[in-house]
């Protein structure tokens, strides 16, 4: 007899701190509106307690883990980001770099530079332009105005004695430089009136004048 309530005793003094360290109220279960029954004896309600303690650390644990996972998932999801976004910029960046030095050209060697320097020198005058003997002068249309014809009989004179020595002194070569070019200045007005075809004849005719200038006769 002793030792039965020595052991409920002892079942209520651990069901009473159990309470007391975890602020948890003797245990209810409701069973209909308005009514409560409690444990049938201590040492049930004593487990039901530590149940409730255990379930609820267990429950807090499982949170914690989860928390835990998404926080780990969540840096592996940044960091990969990161990585992709850098591997992006660099591939880009390489592409543009091969882009560039797809478009880039090399320099061009001696001989194409001496080629690509002549196509743009003008042609010398045809025969049907300028005669080879005499040195006479056929101009075109677009420089016979009136206003250039000073500049047309000094010429004609410079290139006819061209013909009969076979070259051009230094000072005459030089005016027929400085000719030229005040020629191609006056053309520039009439341009317009002129029109495009006429107008580039007689530029192209200037400009193979000038040329001629610095070759022999004939």
């Amino acid at each position: 007899m002793r030792v039965a309530l020595f052991a409920s005793l002892m079942v209520l003094g651990v069901t009473l701190l159990a309470q007391a360290q975890t602020g948890m109220a003797p245990y209810f279960s409701a069973v209909g509106p308005g009514s409560y029954h409690h444990a049938s004896t201590a040492a049930e309600g004593a487990a039901r307690g530590m149940a409730d303690v255990v379930r609820s650390q267990g429950a807090a644990n499982l949170m914690n883990s989860e928390a835990a996972i998404n926080v780990e998932e969540a840096r592996k999801k940044y960091i990969e980001n990161r990585l992709q976004g850098t591997q992006t910029y660099f591939q880009m960046k390489s592409i543009n770099q091969q882009y560039r030095a797809a478009q880039r050209k090399p320099p061009p060697t001696q001989q194409q530079a001496i080629r690509m320097s002549q196509g743009r020198l003008p042609d010398r005058l045809s025969a049907n332009r300028i005669d080879p003997l005499t040195g006479e002068l056929a101009w075109p249309l677009g420089l016979r105005m009136d206003s250039l014809k000073d500049d047309r009989e000094r010429l004609d004179k410079l290139y006819a004695e061209r013909a009969d020595k076979g070259f051009l002194t230094p000072d005459q070569y030089v005016e027929v430089k400085q000719l030229t070019s005040a020629m191609t200045e006056e053309l520039r007005k009439y341009a317009p009136k002129l029109g495009g075809n006429v107008s580039i004849e007689a530029r192209k005719f200037l400009e193979s004048l000038a040329y001629e200038a610095g070759f022999q006769a004939g």
